[in-house]
Protein backbone atom coordinates (compact mmCIF):
# COMPACT_ATOMS: atom_id res chain seq x y z
CA UNK A 1 0.00 0.00 0.00
CA UNK A 2 1.41 3.38 -0.93
CA UNK A 3 1.75 6.35 1.36
CA UNK A 4 -0.88 8.17 -0.68
CA UNK A 5 -4.53 8.40 0.22
CA UNK A 6 -6.40 5.16 0.75
CA UNK A 7 -9.40 4.73 -1.55
CA UNK A 8 -12.65 5.45 0.27
CA UNK A 9 -14.05 1.95 -0.16
CA UNK A 10 -10.91 0.28 1.18
CA UNK A 11 -10.68 2.70 4.08
CA UNK A 12 -14.37 2.29 4.86
CA UNK A 13 -14.00 -1.49 4.90
CA UNK A 14 -10.97 -1.27 7.20
CA UNK A 15 -12.73 1.15 9.56
CA UNK A 16 -15.84 -1.03 9.57
CA UNK A 17 -13.74 -4.09 10.45
CA UNK A 18 -12.07 -2.20 13.28
CA UNK A 19 -15.42 -0.96 14.58
CA UNK A 20 -16.89 -4.43 14.34
CA UNK A 21 -14.01 -5.78 16.39
CA UNK A 22 -14.61 -3.08 19.00
CA UNK A 23 -18.23 -4.05 19.46
CA UNK A 24 -17.47 -7.75 19.76
CA UNK A 25 -14.60 -7.39 22.22
CA UNK A 26 -14.64 -9.04 25.61
CA UNK A 27 -16.56 -12.28 25.36
CA UNK A 28 -18.84 -13.57 28.07
CA UNK A 29 -15.84 -14.97 29.94
CA UNK A 30 -14.85 -11.43 30.92
CA UNK A 31 -18.18 -10.99 32.69
CA UNK A 32 -18.11 -14.20 34.65
CA UNK A 33 -19.62 -16.25 31.84
CA UNK A 34 -22.64 -13.99 31.44
CA UNK A 35 -23.23 -12.75 27.92
CA UNK A 36 -24.03 -9.04 27.79
CA UNK A 37 -24.83 -6.66 24.98
CA UNK A 38 -21.82 -4.93 23.41
CA UNK A 39 -21.06 -1.36 24.32
CA UNK A 40 -22.85 0.71 21.68
CA UNK A 41 -20.28 2.46 19.48
CA UNK A 42 -20.56 6.25 19.17
CA UNK A 43 -20.70 5.94 15.38
CA UNK A 44 -23.04 3.23 14.18
CA UNK A 45 -22.48 3.03 10.44
CA UNK A 46 -19.42 2.56 8.27
CA UNK A 47 -20.04 5.96 6.69
CA UNK A 48 -20.25 7.78 10.02
CA UNK A 49 -17.12 6.02 11.28
CA UNK A 50 -15.31 6.90 8.06
CA UNK A 51 -16.34 10.57 8.30
CA UNK A 52 -15.27 10.72 11.93
CA UNK A 53 -11.81 9.39 11.02
CA UNK A 54 -11.45 11.56 7.87
CA UNK A 55 -10.00 14.54 9.77
CA UNK A 56 -9.63 16.87 6.78
CA UNK A 57 -12.98 15.80 5.24
CA UNK A 58 -11.52 15.14 1.80
CA UNK A 59 -13.33 11.83 1.34
CA UNK A 60 -10.18 9.70 1.68
CA UNK A 61 -8.11 8.48 4.59
CA UNK A 62 -4.42 9.19 4.70
CA UNK A 63 -2.26 6.61 6.45
CA UNK A 64 -2.04 9.04 9.37
CA UNK A 65 -5.83 9.42 9.58
CA UNK A 66 -6.27 5.66 9.40
CA UNK A 67 -3.63 5.09 12.09
CA UNK A 68 -5.28 7.66 14.37
CA UNK A 69 -8.70 6.11 13.79
CA UNK A 70 -7.41 2.62 14.40
CA UNK A 71 -5.71 3.77 17.62
CA UNK A 72 -9.01 5.31 18.78
CA UNK A 73 -10.82 2.03 18.11
CA UNK A 74 -8.15 0.16 20.09
CA UNK A 75 -8.63 2.54 23.03
CA UNK A 76 -12.40 1.96 22.91
CA UNK A 77 -11.86 -1.80 22.84
CA UNK A 78 -9.56 -1.57 25.86
CA UNK A 79 -12.10 0.58 27.70
CA UNK A 80 -14.93 -1.83 26.93
CA UNK A 81 -12.88 -4.80 28.13
CA UNK A 82 -12.04 -2.98 31.37
CA UNK A 83 -15.68 -1.98 31.91
CA UNK A 84 -16.86 -5.56 31.29
CA UNK A 85 -14.29 -6.90 33.76
CA UNK A 86 -15.41 -4.33 36.31
CA UNK A 87 -19.07 -5.20 35.65
CA UNK A 88 -18.25 -8.85 36.31
CA UNK A 89 -16.59 -7.99 39.64
CA UNK A 90 -19.43 -5.71 40.76
CA UNK A 91 -22.04 -8.34 39.82
CA UNK A 92 -21.25 -10.33 42.98
CA UNK A 93 -23.98 -12.92 42.47
CA UNK A 94 -23.06 -13.32 38.77
CA UNK A 95 -26.69 -12.82 37.79
CA UNK A 96 -25.78 -10.77 34.73
CA UNK A 97 -26.99 -7.49 36.19
CA UNK A 98 -26.20 -5.06 38.98
CA UNK A 99 -28.85 -5.05 41.72
CA UNK A 100 -29.48 -2.28 44.27
CA UNK A 101 -27.08 -3.73 46.85
CA UNK A 102 -24.29 -4.13 44.31
CA UNK A 103 -24.96 -0.61 43.00
CA UNK A 104 -24.73 0.85 46.52
CA UNK A 105 -21.27 -0.72 46.92
CA UNK A 106 -19.87 0.97 43.80
CA UNK A 107 -16.96 3.23 44.75
CA UNK A 108 -18.36 6.04 42.58
CA UNK A 109 -21.73 5.82 44.37
CA UNK A 110 -20.09 5.80 47.79
CA UNK A 111 -17.81 8.69 46.81
CA UNK A 112 -20.77 10.77 45.56
CA UNK A 113 -22.69 10.16 48.77
CA UNK A 114 -26.10 11.84 48.83
CA UNK A 115 -25.41 13.35 45.40
CA UNK A 116 -25.44 9.89 43.80
CA UNK A 117 -28.57 9.26 41.75
CA UNK A 118 -30.53 6.15 42.71
CA UNK A 119 -30.18 2.99 40.63
CA UNK A 120 -33.61 3.72 39.12
CA UNK A 121 -32.14 6.80 37.39
CA UNK A 122 -30.15 4.46 35.12
CA UNK A 123 -32.56 1.52 34.94
CA UNK A 124 -33.87 2.21 31.42
CA UNK A 125 -35.89 -1.01 31.19
CA UNK A 126 -37.35 -0.63 34.69
CA UNK A 127 -36.46 -4.14 35.87
CA UNK A 128 -34.81 -3.00 39.12
CA UNK A 129 -31.25 -3.76 38.04
CA UNK A 130 -28.63 -2.52 35.59
CA UNK A 131 -27.58 -4.45 32.50
CA UNK A 132 -24.18 -3.69 30.98
CA UNK A 133 -25.35 -0.78 28.79
CA UNK A 134 -27.21 0.79 31.73
CA UNK A 135 -24.14 0.25 33.92
CA UNK A 136 -21.94 2.09 31.41
CA UNK A 137 -24.39 5.02 31.38
CA UNK A 138 -24.33 5.06 35.18
CA UNK A 139 -20.53 5.00 35.32
CA UNK A 140 -20.29 7.87 32.83
CA UNK A 141 -22.68 10.01 34.85
CA UNK A 142 -21.30 9.04 38.26
CA UNK A 143 -17.72 9.74 37.18
CA UNK A 144 -18.74 13.32 36.39
CA UNK A 145 -20.09 13.93 39.92
CA UNK A 146 -17.94 15.61 42.49
CA UNK A 147 -17.27 13.69 45.71
CA UNK A 148 -19.52 14.51 48.64
CA UNK A 149 -17.85 16.94 51.06
CA UNK A 150 -16.33 15.34 54.15
CA UNK A 151 -18.34 15.76 57.35
CA UNK A 152 -17.21 18.68 59.52
CA UNK A 153 -14.46 17.81 61.96
CA UNK A 154 -12.83 15.07 59.87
Amino acid sequence: MSLGKLPGTVATALVLCAASAATSAAPAAATGGVATAPLPPPATTAASIFHAVDANKDGALSPQEFAAGYAAVQRLMTLEIRLREQFGRVDADHGGSIDAGEYARLMLVRRAGAAAPPLAAFDADGNGSLNFAEYVAAIRRLAALRPAPAPAGK
